[in-house]
């Protein structure tokens, strides 16, 4: 029978690594439906408010790049890990 070679410390996850890849993993998806509801949400506005160009400006052009990347940054941020066990 073949045995494994065993692992060396490097390669051998801690559970605290485990558990932070497990938040962000959750953050992300939080992240890219906050993208999904944004987009979302934006072409809604323009179909139903069509003449309101200075509105499509002020959204579109400028307010909407800026949360797209607020909410990539904040998806992709690790959370602080609560020290306390409980």
């Amino acid at each position: 029978m073949r045995q494994l070679p065993a692992a060396s410390d490097d390669e051998v996850s801690s559970p605290l690594e485990l558990a932070s890849s497990d938040n962000l993993q959750v953050r992300g998806w939080w992240g890219l439906l906050g993208l999904f509801v944004l987009t979302v949400g934006s072409l809604a506005l323009a179909w139903l408010l069509p003449n309101m160009t200075m509105l499509h400006f002020l959204w579109i052009a400028q307010t909407v790049p800026i949360l797209y990347f607020l909410l990539a940054w904040w998806g992709t941020q690790v959370p602080p890990q609560n020290d306390h066990a409980s």
